[in-house]
């Protein structure tokens, strides 16, 4: 940064690694309808099976697989392709995109999509903002606007450092 007409040092991003007193198992839902649970179908180019725990997950790796377990979620966006399928995040959830592509594997050995509440609450939006533009918007579009969205907690980190 340029700062009177000399290049100043600027802090890293050690701010967003931050730990923070709340994990994903704090944003996930206790109870979700029906609807929510992945049709293994549709993914099973994807979905090597689940026992246990675990979802076995084909990955582009020498192994052929990852494992994801209770709090992992799974990217399921591209369950076709060969270097894209199943990407697996430990404890964490992925980039979120503009449709439902992400799941996380239930206390009953299911896996279940994230939900819209679950997508805006990753983005740090409150409930009672998503409920707001629940009674106004569809699923979809409610998909949309949290992956289009910027996570309210690096917003107001730019901000302070402004």
């Amino acid at each position: 940064m340029m700062q009177n007409g000399k290049l100043s040092p600027q802090p890293s991003a050690e701010f967003l690694r931050t730990e923070r007193d709340f994990s994903l198992s704090h944003i996930l839902e206790d109870e979700t309808p029906d609807e929510y649970l992945v049709d293994l179908d549709r993914v099973k180019d994807c979905v090597i099976g689940i026992c246990e725990g675990k979802v076995f997950i084909r990955e582009a790796t020498k192994k052929g697989y990852n494992i994801a377990y209770h709090g992992d979620t799974i990217n399921l966006a591209f369950p076709t392709s060969k270097t894209r399928r199943g990407r697996v995040g430990k404890g964490v959830a992925q980039t979120l995109l503009t449709s439902r592509e992400q799941a996380i594997l239930t206390s009953d050995d299911k896996l279940r999509w994230l939900t819209e509440r679950e997508s805006w609450r990753l983005q740090g939006i409150p409930d009672s903002y998503f409920d707001k533009a629940a009674a106004v918007t569809s699923k979809s579009q409610l998909y949309k606007q949290a992956g289009n969205g910027v996570t309210v907690d690096v917003v107001y980190e730019i901000g302070k450092r402004l």
